[in-house]
């Protein structure tokens, strides 16, 4: 008798574990971002989004070969020019980085100003995520959606916070410049 009973359980118990399993995976892979409400560039400003694969960068203004795709953010207006890097990974539609990512240096921000006293800020949590909204298309003619919401927080004063917000196509640049 108590056999017959295991049987039934042991069905509904794995059919459950790889229920849970599927809804987790299609959860994980369907990544989205709203296209509404993005990001605007300030009145007077010139502004670039772009990307290029097979790249890293170096400090602030410096993109090299590597093993990343690197989207980059630059707003130049008032004498200010700011700029964002995010090393995302080459494979996938779609990517997502974290705090942790944050942390180990895949995101850097700068500011500058040659004419300014500027303190300098480092990116200590927040969120990235990007989805290629064009993925049947050649690397050269895709266009990425990126959001990213990072927080900032001054090198010397920790009380000194600021926050990055970006939601925007991202377009290719595969000549480095």
């Amino acid at each position: 008798m108590k056999s017959k009973l295991i049987l039934p359980l042991l069905l509904l118990s794995s059919a459950a574990f790889f229920s849970s399993c599927s809804k987790q995976k299609s959860e994980k892979d369907e990544l989205k971002i709203d296209d509404k409400n993005l990001t605007t560039c300030t009145a007077g400003a010139n502004c670039s989004f772009m990307f290029t694969e097979q790249a890293d960068f170096e400090g602030y203004t410096t993109l090299k070969p590597g093993t990343y795709r690197v989207f980059w953010s630059i707003q130049q207006g008032s004498g200010i020019t700011s700029t964002l890097y995010i090393k995302a990974p080459m494979p996938g539609k779609s990517f997502s980085l974290t705090k942790a990512d944050i942390l180990a240096g895949k995101i850097q921000v700068n500011s500058s100003c040659p004419a300014c006293y500027m303190i300098p800020f480092k990116p200590v949590d927040g969120y990235v995520k990007g989805i290629n909204t064009t993925p049947g298309k050649p690397a050269d003619q895709t266009k990425w959606l990126v959001e990213a919401k990072i927080f900032l927080q001054a090198d010397e004063n920790p009380q000194l916070k600021d926050t990055v917000f970006i939601k925007q196509y991202f377009y290719p640049n595969f000549v480095i410049d």
